[in-house]
């Protein structure tokens, strides 16, 4: 009697909901499953879809893992080769003047393929969130306007309930569902959100080469920058040297990812209308008056957040798929080791289980890890030993991912703490330390045995 083929369906179409669905799909020939995607949006371009993102080796690893032939061949118009002999694909941190701290050892590599067969160190490489999504949506029938409100679970599997009645049964449901997951809410509601008591601004522009030289005159051509200042205040900056197609124009101009955050408690009895990106991008440099000395670092950071768009930008000098207009956020992320997991036919990936601040940039390296990991759990699937699979799943990313939340919140807060002007000098000069043995021993901050 021929055994009847098994249905996981999978909730999200982020990074890691599709590098799942194309590793499920890839592997058929060992074990096939009915693979279903589903996801709340109207369709792919119904929301922002994000910003500048690093792919370290892990993430490129698994990443080439799971995706086909057929996809991997696009991948390069999601994760550019680096320039070679402009770009530095590595994390290098500032003062709040632009003096050099700390720059990690990042082996730099020719492309995708070569950052995924790296056995030793790490490597960074600044990419597309967006595109690579674009990427991963080739040959994927994701059902959108599909928003699950939860699921009911019982011996024999899982029935998922969506907000327009329907429901749709299967044997394994996957959560990739983001931070405010509902599946999540449903099979741990007990594991909650974390709040940094940090606000973050996020925002792409479309930033002029005369601007980007002035930073990498100051900067170093590092192309992931951070700068920390006195207040708890934080400066970061992403970006290739990869021109924009766009009409012709007195210079190349290049997408730019600016980024500012600060501690919360700053934004007492300020009054700020996050529905209006003018109130938000004024309130930005208003506070990066308020907290940076006057000095060329402050004036190129101010010229980034004028050249944020107050309303959608002109398609013509703007050319990416999607964008969303500016507003403040909390710095928040998920410890999944915080509580007891109990496995059964349901389970979390990516920010559902472990959202993480983007201090290390692991957030989107992780996602697609854990899609890895769990299509090789489930290689040995079958009606009995379903929960060992997705045990064994949830044992290597719980533990991992535990270890990078905490790692990135850690620094987050760290960095995030104000210091005087004398604590400043002790902090300058400690990480400048850390900064020559790290980079003696050849020591990566983030780097991992597996």
């Amino acid at each position: 009697m021929q055994q009847k083929i098994p249905t996981v369906i999978i909730n999200g179409a982020g990074l890691g909901g599709l590098t799942l669905y194309h590793a499920l799909i890839k592997n058929k020939d060992i074990k096939e499953f009915n693979v279903k995607i589903f996801d709340r949006e109207s369709g792919p371009q119904d929301r922002w879809q994000g910003y500048h993102i690093g792919i370290n080796n892990y993430g490129a690893r698994s990443l080439i893992n799971c995706i086909p032939s057929s996809i991997a061949l696009n991948v390069p118009k999601a994760i550019p080769d680096p320039v070679l002999n402009v770009e530095y694909h590595g994390f290098s941190l500032y003062d709040h003047t632009g003096n050099l701290l700390l720059r990690p050892p990042t082996r730099q590599i020719k492309d995708v393929y070569d950052a995924a067969n790296l056995s030793v160190g790490v490597s960074l490489t600044i990419t597309y969130r967006d595109e690579l999504r674009h990427v991963l949506l080739e040959n994927v029938p994701v059902q959108w306007g599909k928003k699950c409100i939860g699921y009911e679970e019982s011996d024999d599997g899982v029935w998922v309930l969506f907000e327009d009645g329907s429901k749709e049964f299967c044997d394994i449901l996957v959560g990739a569902d983001g931070i405010n997951s509902p599946v999540r809410k449903q099979k741990l509601p007990e594991l909650q959100i974390s709040d940094h008591g940090l606000t973050m601004v996020i925002a792409n522009v479309a930033a002029p080469k005369n601007l980007l030289d002035r930073l990498s005159k100051l900067g170093g051509n590092a192309v992931f920058q951070e700068t920390v200042g006195l207040n708890g205040d934080i400066s970061i900056i992403l970006f290739r040297y990869i021109p924009i197609e766009q009409e012709s124009y007195d210079e190349p101009y290049y997408r730019v990812t600016t980024f500012f955050q600060y501690p919360s408690k700053l934004d007492v009895n300020s009054k700020v209308d996050d529905n209006d990106p003018t109130s938000v991008i004024d309130h930005v440099k208003y506070m990066i008056r308020k907290l940076r000395p006057e000095c060329e670092m402050t004036d190129i950071l101010l010229e980034f957040w004028n050249l944020v768009p107050k309303t959608s930008p002109d398609p013509k000098k703007y050319p990416f798929k999607t964008y969303d207009l500016v507003r403040r956020r909390k710095m928040q992320d998920i410890d999944p080791l915080s509580v007891v997991w109990s496995t059964s036919r349901v389970t979390l990936l990516g920010d559902a289980a472990h959202a993480t601040s983007p201090a290390l940039g692991l957030g989107a390296n992780n996602a697609i890890q854990d899609a890895d990991v769990l299509s090789q759990a489930l290689l040995n699937y079958s009606p009995e030993n379903y929960i060992s699979c997705i045990k064994k799943y949830e044992i290597e990313m719980l533990k991992r991912n535990s270890d990078d939340v905490l790692k990135s919140r850690f620094i987050d807060l760290r960095q995030s703490t104000p210091v005087s002007y004398t604590g400043s000098i002790f902090r300058n000069n400690f990480i400048k330390i850390l900064n020559s043995v790290t980079n003696f021993f050849d020591y990566n901050l983030i780097e991992r045995k597996n």
